[in-house]
C-alpha cells in the first residue's frame, strides 16, 4: 500500500475526526502537525491550504475531512462506519456536526484578531448557531442509543468535545442527554489518544 501522509492539526475537530477513522478503521498513517499559515509547501497538494489533507504515495491528494473518512473507510477491512441502511441518515448527521465544529471554529479565529479588528455581532452569531445546533442534536438526533459505532457518533464527539475546548461546556447542563452520552462516548481509547491540545 502506498504511504499515507495525513497532514493535520493539533486540535483541528475536523482533523481528529479523520485521525480516529483511521484508528478505528486500522489504517497506518504518517501524522505531520502543521501550522496551516506557515504550510506554504501543503499549497502543492491542497490549494485551499486547509487541514486534513491526505497525501497517498505523493501523488494523490485527498481534500476534506469526509472525503479523507471515507477512503479509510472504504480502503479498511474492518466494519463499515457508514451502515448502508442508514447512509443518508449518517451523512446528514455529519454535516450538521461539521457545521457546529465550523461556528466554533470561526468564533475561535474572530476572538483572536486584535480587539480593534474583532466584530461581536460575529461573534455572536456564531455562538447562537453552535449553541442551536447543540439543541437541535439534543432534540433530534438518536444515533447515540446505537451500540454499533458509526460515523455520525465519531463527528459529533467531536464537534461537542472541541465546543468545550474552544467555547464553552455550558450546554451540558441543558443537553443532558447528550453530554451523558460523550461522557461515555469519551472512554474510548481512540478518544483518549485524539484529545486536542494547544498548539
Amino acid at each position: 500500500m502506498d504511504k499515507l501522509i495525513l497532514y493535520n492539526g493539533p486540535n483541528s475537530p475536523f482533523g481528529r475526526k479523520t485521525k480516529i477513522t483511521a484508528i478505528v478503521q486500522d489504517i497506518k498513517i504518517e501524522e505531520k502537525i502543521v501550522k496551516v499559515e506557515q504550510a506554504e509547501f501543503l499549497d502543492n497538494f491542497n490549494p485551499l491550504r486547509k487541514i486534513p489533507t491526505l497525501v497517498i504515495g505523493n501523488d494523490q491528494t485527498i481534500i476534506d475531512s469526509d472525503n479523507i473518512c471515507l477512503y479509510f473507510n472504504q480502503i479498511s477491512k474492518k466494519k463499515t462506519l457508514f451502515d448502508p441502511d442508514r447512509y443518508w441518515s449518517i451523512m446528514s448527521n455529519i454535516s450538521v456536526a461539521n457545521g457546529l465544529m465550523e461556528a466554533v471554529l470561526e468564533r475561535r479565529m474572530e476572538t483572536i484578531r486584535s480587539t480593534d479588528e474583532q466584530s461581536k455581532t460575529f461573534i455572536q452569531k456564531q455562538e447562537i448557531r453552535a449553541l442551536r445546533t447543540i439543541n437541535w442534536l439534543e432534540k433530534n438526533w438518536t444515533n447515540y442509543k446505537s451500540k454499533q459505532l458509526s460515523m455520525d457518533q465519531i463527528a459529533v464527539a467531536c464537534a461537542l468535545e472541541y465546543t468545550k475546548f474552544r467555547y464553552t461546556d455550558v450546554w451540558s447542563n441543558d443537553s443532558k442527554k447528550l453530554n451523558e452520552w460523550l461522557e461515555k462516548f469519551n472512554e474510548n481509547s481512540f478518544m483518549k489518544m485524539t484529545i486536542p491540545r494547544e498548539a
